[in-house]
């Protein structure tokens, strides 16, 4: 059966039209001529029966139709060229180890340790991707996730890795290693925000035995990696893992200003679902991991209560 799907040549040139919001861009990035990209796109809009753009004088808009298709069809033209790339490297996707990972740990934590892995497995091709705290494996294309929870997933084998410590650090700048500070005079500094675990402060007052008596106020961002860098940049007063800032401990970009760390009643788990079965591939990573974090585990169960 024949399917109803436009020419590569259209949609490519359509994608980048729609990127670019400029035709002569578009041609420049594809290496062909703007009347080629301006071809492209009226035989797509006369094959949809729809108009994609609009103009306005000399801008270029998208009508809610070109914004749709866009929105639909720039993650399959990713994923297409994904896989052909793949196939050129002689690795179909069906052979790469599909990693999902949680908030900014990847970043932070997981892909300085990856080296070790590749090592420990060397023949284990792999792919590491951002996912939520309850990832859905088959729309994430995932097939193991390491997450932060309390050890609960549904449909899913889950093995604890370590428990979280979190600290509230600072940047020298901001406040002096060794000044004199308690836990309770947090409320003197610029308390960064965490968009993705905003009940951080919350946590950390309750982990101190303290009460909320002043406002947790300051700037928000997105993401813990981002946290992280603000805290550095003397932004203000952070709370973060101690497992995402071990380079920046160890090189004095920050210090734990308001005593020692705390633990955040979370853990680290490499979880994955039950349907996929227990791969090779999905076995050698979780063994390389319950094997990398170990000692965090021993100390965890020989730190004093």
């Amino acid at each position: 059966m024949r399917r109803f799907v436009p020419s590569l040549a259209a949609l490519t040139a359509f994608e980048a039209a729609a990127s670019y919001r400029n035709f002569t861009r578009a041609a420049e990035d594809l290496g062909v001529t703007q009347g080629a990209v301006s071809r492209q796109v009226a035989a797509l809009e006369q094959q949809l029966g729809a108009k994609l753009f609009r103009r306005v004088g000399p801008q270029l808009f998208l009508t809610e139709a070109g914004r749709s298709y866009a929105t639909a069809i720039t993650p399959i033209l990713h994923a297409l060229e994904e896989t052909s790339i793949d196939i050129v490297r002689g690795r179909g996707l069906g052979n790469t180890l599909q990693i999902g990972v949680q908030d900014s740990l990847g970043s932070q934590w997981l892909v300085h340790r990856l080296p070790s892995f590749t090592r420990f497995a060397p023949e284990i091709a792999y792919t590491v991707r951002p996912v939520s705290a309850a990832p859905n494996f088959v729309e994430d294309g995932v097939d193991v996730a390491i997450l932060r929870g309390t050890g609960s997933w549904a449909e899913a084998h889950s093995f604890r890795l370590f428990p979280e410590t979190v600290a509230v650090v600072a940047s020298p700048a901001m406040i002096p290693v060794g000044a004199p500070l308690n836990p309770d005079e947090y409320h003197r500094f610029p308390l960064i925000q965490n968009a993705h675990r905003p009940d951080s402060w919350l946590r950390w007052l309750e982990a101190k035995g303290l009460e909320r008596k002043h406002p947790i106020s300051g700037p928000r961002f997105a993401q813990t990696s981002m946290v992280i860098s603000a805290a550095v940049a003397g932004i203000g007063l952070a709370i973060a893992p101690l497992i995402m800032i071990e380079d920046e401990l160890a090189t004095g970009r920050l210090h734990t200003a308001l005593g020692p760390p705390v633990p955040s009643g979370f853990s680290y788990y490499i979880v994955y679902p039950l349907s996929k079965g227990d791969t090779r591939h999905t076995l050698a990573l979780r063994d390389w991991l319950l094997a990398e974090t170990r000692a965090l585990r021993t100390d965890a169960i020989s730190a004093p209560e």
